[in-house]
C-alpha cells in the first residue's frame, strides 16, 4: 500500500522483513529506510509508483542500521550516489564495519556495508522542501535508532520504536541489559508529543497514537515483571524472521539450523537454563496454534507478508 503523507511525501507499507519505506519526491529526492537485501527488485519496485526513480535519490536516511532497514542502501547509493545519514552512533558501527552491533552476524542476516556521509543526531530538523521533520533519538531496540517528528502535521515516523501495540526485539545480548530501560525512557518521550498519526517501521498506518504508544508502555512493563519474557518474544519474533528469510525448512531442520546460530543458543542460555529442545517445541506450539507458522509439503512457512 502507497499513501501520500503530504504535499509529495508518502508512506510505502512493506511486510515484516523489508520495513516500511517513506518517499519524498519534491525538490528534494529523499528515501527513508530501504528494506532487506534480497527483495531489492520490489523495493524498486515501489518507490517508482511514487514517482521517484531510485538512481535519482539524493539522500537515504536510515533510521537504524538492521538488515531490514539498510539492506538497499549499498545498491542505491552505486545507483545514484546518493549521501546517506544516520545516527552517530550507526554511522560509527557502519564504518568500523561492525556485523555484530548491526546484529547482521547474530541473527545471520545478509547485508552489504555502505559509506555514510552525515551524522544525525537529536534534536536535528531536517527539512524536506518545506516538511520540518524533527529528530528524535529513541534507543531501546537499536542504540542507534531514531524517529522523526512532524509538529505541524502530527505524524510520527517510528520505525521500530512503535508498532501497534508492540515494538522491536529487546537484544540484551547485542544492546546490553539497558536496552529495555532505554526502551522505557523512548516511550516516555514520544508520549509527550502531540502526535495524531503514527507510521511505523512496520505494519498499518497507526490512526491512535497515544493509544499505541501507551500500550507498548504496558507491554514493557509486563516484560520487565518477568525478563524471561524478554527472551520468549525474542525467540518467535526472530523463529518468524528466519522463516521469512529461509523458507522451507523441516521442524527438524529448523531446529538444527538455530542449534547452530548464536541468537537461539545465547537466548536459551540466558533465559532458560539452556533447555533447548524444550523451549524450541514450546514456542513453535504456540506459533503453530496461532497460526503464524503451518506446515505444508514443502515444509515450515509463516503467514507473515515478507
Amino acid at each position: 500500500m502507497i499513501q501520500n503523507i503530504v504535499d509529495h511525501f508518502y508512506f510505502v507499507e512493506r511486510g515484516w522483513l523489508n520495513a516500511n519505506h517513506f518517499v519524498f519526491n519534491g525538490n528534494n529526492k529523499v528515501l527513508i529506510d530501504t528494506g532487506y537485501k534480497k527483495h531489492l527488485d520490489d523495493t524498486f519496485y515501489l518507490i517508482r509508483q511514487t514517482g521517484l526513480e531510485p538512481e535519482k535519490v539524493e539522500l537515504i536516511i536510515s533510521t537504524h542500521a538492521h538488515c531490514d532497514h539498510i539492506g538497499g542502501n549499498k545498491a542505491i547509493y552505486d545507483l545514484s550516489g546518493c549521501a546517506i545519514a544516520m545516527h552517530s552512533i550507526d554511522r560509527y558501527n557502519i564504518e568500523k564495519k561492525n556485523d555484530w552491533n548491526t546484529w547482521w552476524r547474530y541473527f545471520v542476516q545478509e547485508a552489504d556495508f555502505f559509506p555514510v556521509s552525515r551524522s544525525l543526531e537529536d534534536g536535528e530538523v531536517i527539512l524536506l522542501d518545506k516538511l520540518e521533520l524533527i529528530l528524535i533519538h529513541t534507543p531501546g531496540h537499536a542504540s542507534g535508532m531514531i524517529s522523526l517528528y512532524s509538529p505541524e502535521h502530527r505524524f510520527l515516523i517510528s520505525s521500530d520504536t512503535v508498532w501497534n501495540g508492540d515494538f522491536g526485539v529487546l537484544n540484551i545480548r547485542v544492546e546490553g541489559s539497558i536496552s529495555p530501560f532505554l526502551q522505557q525512557k523512548s516511550l516516555e518521550k514520544l508520549a509527550k508529543l502531540d502526535i495524531s498519526t503514527i507510521y511505523p517501521g512496520h505494519g498499518s498506518i497507526i490512526y491512535t497514537a497515544r493509544k499505541a504508544i501507551y500500550q507498548c508502555q504496558k507491554r514493557l512493563e509486563y516484560f520487565l515483571e518477568q525478563p524471561e519474557r524478554i527472551g520468549r518474544d525474542l525467540l518467535k519474533k526472530i523463529l518468524l524472521y528466519t522463516l521469512l528469510m529461509k523458507p522451507g525448512y523441516t521442524y527438524e531442520g529448523l531446529f538444527e539450523y538455530i542449534m547452530s546460530t548464536f541468537w537461539y543458543l545465547e537466548t536459551v542460555d540466558f533465559y532458560f537454563k539452556k533447555q533447548y529442545r524444550s523451549v524450541y517445541e514450546d514456542v513453535m506450539k504456540e506459533l503453530i496454534e496461532k497460526k503464524l507458522v503451518l506446515r505444508d509439503s514443502e515444509g515450515l512457512v509463516t503467514k507473515l507478508k515478507a
